[in-house]
């Protein structure tokens, strides 16, 4: 899953990013917001840690232009704030203008771990599986299971198949698929989603994930499946 960390200090955002790697996320990192609004411009992420007071543009500024649709990710995008402002009066402007859930400065890395899970699951209606046709996605194994077959992925295909399975039936440039699967100084000329998509293929079978030329790729319903490429 990918998250983008927008935060301005440097030790601190080292050390998020260092522990959030660990556990196998991606992470990109905004450190001011300007830069935070040139990344949500260019990108799509799973989750967003925001800090308030951010350098050139306010926290508070770039939660509104996301939940307002400014940007052309998920309007529901979890958003957890991290801050020192930690006021009962700043806590509850954050919320009403749609952040997910607050933690203040100083916290345990565990902390954050538990909460971005949580959130997470949240996401998914609380479930760990994401279920799709005949496609079940573990979120905690990281396994697939296709109809009776259960294949265990690689951290690159667990990506892969999380986006698709997340976004059932809509079409994705095979640079925003590598986007979501690479931070972003990603290589353009790679042809890593070439090669998952055959290996998913393989999994799922030929028509789950289409091939639209000049555009990209979607993974397929069942009620999409067979209408055509």
């Amino acid at each position: 899953m990918k998250l983008l960390l927008i935060e301005d200090e440097a030790l601190l955002v080292e050390t998020i990013q260092a522990r959030l790697t660990e556990q196998h996320y991606l992470v990109d990192v905004a450190c001011d917001g300007d830069d935070a609004t040139y990344v949500l411009q260019e990108f799509s992420y799973d989750l967003i840690l925001l800090d308030l007071g951010l350098p050139k543009r306010p926290g508070l500024v770039i939660l509104e232009a996301i939940r307002q649709g400014d940007f052309p990710l998920n309007t529901q995008t979890p958003i957890l704030i991290l801050t020192a402002r930690n006021s009962w009066q700043e806590r509850v402007e954050g919320l009403k203008k749609g952040a997910d859930d607050y933690l203040g400065k100083p916290f345990q890395c565990e902390e954050l771990l538990a909460r971005i899970e949580a959130l997470l699951r949240r996401k998914h209606a609380g479930s760990n599986v994401i279920k799709i046709a005949n496609c079940e996605l573990n979120l905690e194994t990281k396994q697939l299971k296709v109809s009776d077959n259960m294949y265990d992925l690689t951290r690159t295909e667990f990506r892969l198949a999380y986006v698709f399975l997340s976004n059932p039936n809509k079409v994705f440039s095979k640079e925003a698929l590598l986007a979501r699967m690479s931070d972003q100084y990603y290589d353009r000329e790679s042809n890593v989603i070439e090669v998952y998509v055959r290996k998913l293929r393989k999994m799922m079978g030929k028509q789950a994930i289409e091939t639209l030329r000049g555009l990209g790729y979607r993974f397929c319903s069942e009620k999409k499946r067979g209408e055509g490429n």
